[in-house]
């Protein structure tokens, strides 16, 4: 039986670390007993570490989305 493959996830913690084309997730923290959960997932369009914005193109909407990190965690997907 095969195994399903998980993609391996890292916290982005400063947004110069990101390029154009990396796959991200954001994710909002919903309580201290909770697993934080994924609102945005897309590829990097653009950055702007001096306002905290990442632009992503969404996966499923295929629509450019702002993601402001004073609001939710970045996270890349690999």
């Amino acid at each position: 039986m095969l195994k399903k493959a998980t993609p391996h996830v890292t916290r982005v913690r400063a947004l110069d670390q990101l390029h154009r084309g990396d796959e991200i997730e954001a994710r909002l923290s919903v309580g201290p007993s909770y697993d934080d959960v994924v609102i945005r997932r897309g590829s990097v369009q653009e950055t702007a570490p001096g306002i905290g914005v990442v632009w992503i193109l969404d996966r499923i909407t295929g629509v450019r989305k702002a993601i402001n990190t004073d609001e939710c965690t970045v996270w890349r997907v690999a």
